[in-house]
């Protein structure tokens, strides 16, 4: 019936029933409710045609938090397999999308500065400067920091290319060790010994982060103190801007903590809203949840035990933004570039997924370029970027003709040479944290 129309099949396979959730949820219940393998097939074939496994019940659980709830292995496996594939299809695709977008652009330098704020420690929080490069559809960012531990940060002298590949014209991503003289694909895929070990982290650990997920945005700009009717403005970088606060109306985006089990699903009882079909409710308790949000932000102190109490509320937050109304570059060259510095950097990425919020996305792009951003990494964390020594440039300019010099004399390695996740669960949980 919807063999020539796919994207019709997959909005049809999005829908909610009367209890809100989706076929993919559903079918997670069941396996776990009446242990019927049958289950298995009919997730297989659910996701093969297209069938969205993120989409959220009326609880904001995901089909893969619940599945890990009920420790329903067959199911995390369905689920994630399915995550890897689809992942590398969008690779590919954003691929394609930025090099298209980087070739009409202004070949330029310029700095993304950023820096970590944690309540009483921040002047030893993280701190870093992406010194990019972008000429052609190519683009180098240089940087330093790798990880973040016992209040110290490691350094080393790193590269991030989007190199454009002539054959696929999309973007091959190579991370360069400058100091080792070693370069690989950050992306390349994992083989079934690490996909199990991945598989087996998520079974035995709720992991959590603190992240929120914003509910509501809205825009103010700021006046002066003395003066209301007066918009504030600051010079950031030789450039005038205006500031604006952004206020937030976020809730705790995390695993489920309880168990949901039913009684008999019969299609008379589920199809009855009125008819109560949970039979027990098992939770995880405060302890187990207490250590897992510690272990995810990797800090201890009273604040973290304090926001505990708070998880399942909904939190007023703000974010602020100095926006330049005449800049040379915009609000969508800007994106374009934390999209090609995400993946080298863990806060970039919480950058790129602020902005990529619709709300927040309409008003930059109504209001100029944000030359400085301050936003809430977590519920416990801030995080201030911005944008520096912005400067054109021409094929003579040294920063072009040495753009790729860090790969000469570099020996190519396989990920598993460089990053052996096998022994390592910091670098596993990277592969955990499925969006």
């Amino acid at each position: 019936m919807f063999k020539n129309e796919p994207e019709q099949l997959k909005n049809l396979l999005s829908q909610v029933d009367c209890r809100g959730n989706t076929p993919v949820l559903l079918c997670v219940i069941l396996h776990y409710n009446k242990k019927d393998s049958i289950y298995n097939k009919i997730l297989n074939l659910l996701l093969e045609n297209g069938a969205n496994y993120k989409l959220k019940d009326k609880n904001q659980w995901t089909p893969l938090s619940i599945a890990i709830s009920y420790s329903d292995k067959e199911m995390v496996e369905i689920l994630y397999r399915v995550y890897l594939k689809r992942r590398e299809e969008k690779l590919k695709s954003k691929s394609l999308i930025i090099a298209n977008y980087f070739k009409k652009m202004k070949d330029f330098y310029v700095e993304l500065k950023w820096k970590v704020k944690i309540p009483l420690l921040s002047f030893l929080c993280p701190n870093d400067t992406f010194k990019i490069t972008k000429f052609g559809a190519n683009t180098r960012s240089d940087f330093t920091f790798v990880d973040y531990k016992k209040l110290s940060v490691i350094r080393k002298q790193l590269t991030y290319y989007l190199k454009f590949n002539d054959n696929s014209q999309g973007l091959d991503v190579l991370r360069v060790d400058r100091e080792k003289k070693e370069y690989y694909d950050p992306f390349e895929n994992l083989d079934e010994e690490e996909i199990q070990l991945v598989i087996n982290d998520m079974m035995n650990k709720q992991r959590m982060n603190g992240s929120f997920k914003i509910l509501e945005c809205k825009l103010e700009e700021n006046n002066t103190f003395f003066d209301k009717n007066k918009k504030v403005f600051e010079e950031i970088h030789g450039f005038m801007a205006q500031q604006y606060t952004l206020n937030l109306n976020v809730r705790l985006d995390r695993n489920p903590t309880e168990i949901i089990e039913y009684v008999d699903l019969n299609e008379d009882n589920y199809l009855n809203e009125s008819t109560n079909i949970i039979k027990n409710v098992k939770s995880f308790g405060e302890k187990d949840l207490q250590k897992g949000l510690q272990d995810g932000l990797h800090i201890k102190n009273d604040t973290v035990i304090k926001g505990i109490k708070e998880l399942e509320k909904e939190k007023k937050m703000k974010a602020t933004v100095w926006v330049v109304h005449n800049s040379p570059i915009n609000s969508e060259d800007a994106v374009h570039l934390l999209e090609s510095i995400a993946s080298a950097n863990e806060f970039m990425d919480k950058v790129l997924e602020f902005f990529h919020h619709p709300d927040i996305k309409k008003i930059i792009d109504n209001n100029g370029f944000p030359i400085k951003v301050e936003i809430p990494y977590n519920i416990f964390i801030d995080l201030t970027f911005s944008f520096d020594k912005y400067t054109e440039i021409t094929p003579d300019n040294p920063l072009a003709i040495t753009m790729f010099d860090p790969l000469k004399n570099c020996t190519k390695k396989t990920r598993k040479e460089v990053q052996d996740i096998k022994t390592n669960y910091k670098l596993r949980a990277g592969y955990t944290n499925i969006r």
